[in-house]
């Protein structure tokens, strides 16, 4: 029973739901940011892939055998349908036309036909193919074992092809369409296959070896393309002792990604296009932010030196800035001295000028004494005013006029004649009294002020020396020996930031900018999309299109289990009661009920699943009108390890049921059994005389 397809969304369907997923994005970013990174979403139409090889023809020398050495000449048609390359002896070149056909169809020989004694023997090897309707013809020449040259020929029909000879390459109709020295060749068969199949390179992420793993684990990935060389592995298929289902490795699930490409599951390819592109931007990232880190941390030990004296430099400054004098208390105390000294120096000023006046005071009244002593003038006079200056102009009256008013009797002030005068004795005696009086106190007054004066200077020196002092401290303290230590430890600090910021690469010098370099060194990748919902669309559409090919592969993949179980019975595999593929590329198989790894299973039965796996997955595209697969089938002894003869018998049946039963597949096997003779006729199979030798 075949479960019904599922619709398959269009395109437009598609991006409006990548779009709604995200809310800054319209169907028309979403559709740009795809095409920028090469995915197209196009509405997926029926693949016909079709691959029949119509000739092989090859031509070399024998060597190292025991007894049929020589040159030779192989040249055998195929064509649709099932073919036996057979003989009744081993180690007579089955698996080596095998190998000759594989490189000529690959671009590199097959590993699991390979015999490495025979490779020397092939000169030229002749595959004359149908490509999706194109006829083709491929020409080895070995000029070196396993190293040819090839020429792609191309005709208008296969008639033109077969008129050729041998390794004829010239006629009607034939034209050479490309050329390759032996190391283009499988870039040469990869490009052409591709092409005319209509495939794509299928890229994948695999962890780079010996990269180091991150904080989560991760090791930095590397982009791993496969083409046709891995597409091969569903036409020639592995030997019974590989563990992988389907393909040259079971890592990043290449397994699956094989058989929903060849059950045409829409969109799985342009999913896996998207998953590379989000993959390859987050590696990117990923490598220089690493990069980043490391190259700072390498850096780090570099110029651990220079951190550690700066480290060390700038303690000194701190410990010599901690133990500095004091400067303030110092200032302040010069400034209290300047303060004090200047108070004293003002105090000694009015000390003198009082002193000054007192002296001034006493000779005055000394010579009043002495002028009443001497004149009756001045006895006129000592009652009324003695007078310094003129009282109405201010001119000051010297001692010329106060000479002649002792000796001419003449007034100092007006120079007018004196009046003469009678001798009283008793107010001589009290003027002179007074006067006496009048000297003592200005004596007394002049010597308190003498006094002041010298109060006053002892506390103006003492205010001088306090204050010569206190500056003497802030001198020494500026010019003192901690200062000039804590200028040269200051600047060693400056040189030392300076050839730090040269050594980690920043010009400018400035220290507080060197914590910027890694930061500004993980900025975005170029390839990055510039803009902030890019990854956003890319993650939208990844889940989008993963719901559309999960649920398309278990659709199919529902149908393939089937049809694997029942191939497998009809190739002689026991007791097998289900298998259950999933996304994870897992065959999940069961005998008599109970879980059976794929590994478990003996080399002849994995090479019957895997038989099984292929032939169903054309027979699941058959039904459902497609030609996903090729339909060339090449298959090595697929009962060389059997035991049983009757599973034998059984397994060749199915395989020739098969291909002849379904025109779409070709299948080319190789075998000694018995059960050859028995159900391939005789012009479907390649042997050699007497069904022993093949060349």
């Amino acid at each position: 029973m075949t479960t019904e397809p599922l619709p398959v969304p269009s395109d437009t369907e598609l991006y409006e739901q990548i779009a709604a997923r995200v809310p800054s994005a319209d169907v028309e970013r979403a559709r740009a940011t795809l095409s920028a990174h090469g995915i197209q979403l196009t509405s997926p139409l029926p693949a016909r892939r079709q691959l029949v090889v119509h000739r092989l023809y090859c031509e070399g020398t024998k060597t190292g055998t025991t007894d049929n050495d020589g040159a030779f000449t192989f040249d055998t048609p195929l064509g649709p349908g099932p073919w036996a390359i057979a003989s009744t002896l081993n180690n007579v070149g089955k698996s080596s036309l095998l190998w000759a056909l594989s490189y000529a169809l690959r671009g590199d020989g097959f590993d699991a036909f390979k015999r490495p004694e025979t490779v020397s023997w092939f000169s030229y090897v002749r595959a004359d193919i149908e490509v999706a309707g194109v006829a083709a013809s491929i020409r080895l020449t070995f000029d070196k074992p396993d190293r040819p040259s090839c020429r792609l020929l191309s005709a208008d029909t296969l008639e033109h092809l077969a008129a050729l000879e041998g390794s004829q390459e010239t006629g009607p109709g034939v034209r050479v369409a490309a050329t390759a020295e032996p190391e283009g060749v499988k870039e040469l068969i990869d490009r052409f296959m591709l092409d005319r199949l209509g495939l794509r390179p299928l890229p994948l992420w695999a962890a780079e070896a010996g990269a180091p793993k991150d904080a989560d684990g991760n090791r930095d990935s590397a982009e791993q393309v496969h083409g046709w060389a891995s597409y091969f592995y569903a036409i020639a298929l592995n030997s019974g002792n590989s563990s992988v289902l389907l393909g040259p490795t079971s890592y990043n699930q290449l397994p699956v990604k094989l058989m929903q490409l060849f059950l045409d599951v829409p969109y799985a390819s342009e999913l896996t296009q998207i998953n590379t592109a989000r993959k390859k931007g987050t590696q990117e990232t990923n490598r220089v932010q690493r990069r980043a880190r490391e190259d700072a941390h390498a850096r780090e030990q570099q110029t651990e030196p220079l951190r550690q004296a700066l480290r060390a430099a700038e303690e000194k400054v701190v410990t010599l800035e901690v133990n500095q004098p004091d400067l303030t208390g110092l200032l302040a105390d010069v400034d209290a001295a300047a303060r004090r000294l200047a108070q004293d120096q003002a105090a000694l000023q009015e000390a003198e000028e009082g002193h000054a006046l007192a002296h001034k005071a006493r000779l005055k009244d000394e010579r009043a004494v002495r002028r009443a002593q001497q004149s009756n003038a001045a006895r006129l006079l000592l009652g009324a005013l003695d007078p310094e200056s003129c009282p109405r102009c201010d001119h000051e009256i010297d001692d010329a006029r106060r000479t002649a008013e002792e000796a001419d009797h003449r007034c100092s002030i007006c120079a007018s004649p004196l009046p003469e005068v009678q001798d009283d004795p008793d107010a001589r005696a009290a003027l002179l009294s007074r006067l006496e009086d009048r000297v003592n106190a200005s004596r007394t007054a002049e010597d308190a002020a003498r006094q002041a004066v010298q109060t006053t200077t002892t506390a103006c020196v003492n205010s001088r020396t306090a204050y010569d002092l206190a500056n003497a401290r802030l001198t020494g303290a500026r010019s003192g020996s901690w200062y000039t230590r804590l200028e040269s430890a200051r600047q060693d600090v400056y040189q030392l930031r300076g050839a730090l910021a040269v050594a980690t690469g920043n010009g400018m010098g400035l220290p507080e900018v060197v914590g910027d370099y890694v930061t500004a060194t993980t900025s975005p990748s170029d390839t990055e999309d510039d803009s902030d919902d890019g990854d956003a669309i890319l993650e939208a559409a990844a889940g989008v299109l993963s719901k559309v090919v999960a649920d398309h592969s278990n659709a199919l993949f529902a149908d393939l289990n089937r049809e694997i179980v029942a191939i497998a019975h009809d190739l002689g595999v026991a007791n097998l009661t289900s298998v259950e593929l999933n996304l994870a590329g897992h065959l999940n198989a069961r005998k008599t009920g109970a879980k059976h790894p794929f590994k478990s299973f003996s080399p002849t039965d994995r090479l019957r699943m895997r038989i099984a796996a292929i032939v169903g997955m054309i027979k699941v595209g058959r039904k459902r009108g497609i030609m996903s697969h090729p339909g060339l089938l090449l298959i090595d002894a697929p009962t060389a390890e059997e035991l049983s003869h009757d599973n034998a018998r059984q397994c060749i049946k199915t395989l020739y049921d098969t291909a002849a039963n379904d025109h779409g597949i070709q299948m080319v096997i190789t075998s000694i059994d018995d059960a050859v003779w028995e159900f391939f006729p005789e012009d479907r199979t390649v042997t050699g005389p007497d069904q022993r030798q093949l060349f």
